[in-house]
Parts: C-alpha cells; structure tokens; sequence
C-alpha cells in the first residue's frame, strides 16, 4: 500500500467521488421536488436535464400536441424542456416522443411494459360515486384493464397499473373532476 499518486490523480479521484455523491444526491432530490410531469419515457429528472437537448421534436411530433415545452419564466434549469399535464388533456402512449428523441433523454429503456407518467387519485368530496351518484365513467374509460375498479360501486384505483394517462381525468363528469393524475415524484 506504498502506492503514491500524483496531484493529477488525486483530483481526478475526487472530482469522481464528488461528482457521483451529488449526482445521487441531486438526483433523488430533483424527482421528488417535481410537481410536473415529463414526457413517457423519461429519464430521472437529472439524466434527463443534461440528456435533453431541448429541440422540440418531441412536442412537434405529438400527435396529440399534449406536450409543451418551460419557458424562461419557468426557470433557467427547464427552459424549453417538454412537460405535459395529464389533467387537462391524456396522454395516449404512442411514444412517438420517444421515437423521435435524438439524445434518449427519452428512452424505451426503463419503461415497463405499461409506462406510466404519474397516478390517477380519487378525490372523495367530488367524486359523484362517493355522493351515492351512480357513475363508473372512469373505470369504463380507463385503457388500462384493472387500473381503476369498482368495488361496490365505488372506483379504486390500482397504483401498480395505472398509467397516469388522464383518459379517466377526461370522462370525469363530476364538475370539479372527481379523479385527478398526481405526479410519482
């Protein structure tokens, strides 16, 4: 263990070191402060900010033209990053955002076999079903088979399969929207 380094490589060590503790350390702390929701197929919030180059293809090539991209007002860190919100317009899952991607900030890898951006959550005091209204429009829209069941005539949502598309935020007829996509950070 008489082994000596040079000045060189004891900066380079760590500069590694350091740079990996706040990598975890940022990383885990910016995809829990997020209360907005990425694109299908993001990486964790900091991948994804040095991965994105902030083209715009994404939002261009959306289909559904769902996906919006932070403007300067929305802070330096996100600008022209793309966003969605699943609680005013759902996300199909097409994916073609994910084609289109030149940089895999926006990536299959990662994404389970029914990707998810966030989870639907009912919210009792609107929701009609709670009012002893006969409704089961979100359980009858939702794609996702099983996501959203009724029991006794009350929706429940499945977290473990639910999506967070908004398909169920749609069909809501309650006024204030009984059921609304909360984010997974």
């Amino acid at each position: 263990m008489n082994e000596r380094i040079n000045r060189r490589q004891f900066l380079s060590i760590n500069l590694e070191a350091t740079v990996g503790f706040l990598g975890n350390f940022l990383g885990t702390q910016l995809d829990q402060e997020r209360d907005f929701f990425r694109p299908p197929g993001a990486l964790n919030e900091l991948e994804f900010l040095t991965s994105c180059t902030r083209c715009g293809k994404c939002k261009d090539r959306c289909p559904e033209g769902i996906i919006n991209l932070f403007t300067l007002s929305d802070g330096a860190k996100l600008i022209n990053t793309p966003f969605l919100n699943p609680n005013q317009s759902p996300c199909t899952f097409c994916l073609e955002c994910v084609e289109v991607c030149p940089t895999n900030a926006l990536s299959r890898i990662g994404l389970r076999e029914e990707p998810s951006i966030g989870r639907a959550e009912i919210i009792t005091n609107r929701c009609l079903a709670f009012q002893e209204v006969m409704c089961d429009y979100c359980v009858l829209s939702c794609p996702v088979k099983g996501a959203i069941v009724s029991l006794n005539g009350i929706p429940k949502v499945i977290d473990d399969k639910c999506t967070g598309c908004g398909i169920c935020v749609a069909n809501c007829i309650s006024e204030q929207k009984g059921i609304v996509i909360q984010t997974l950070g």
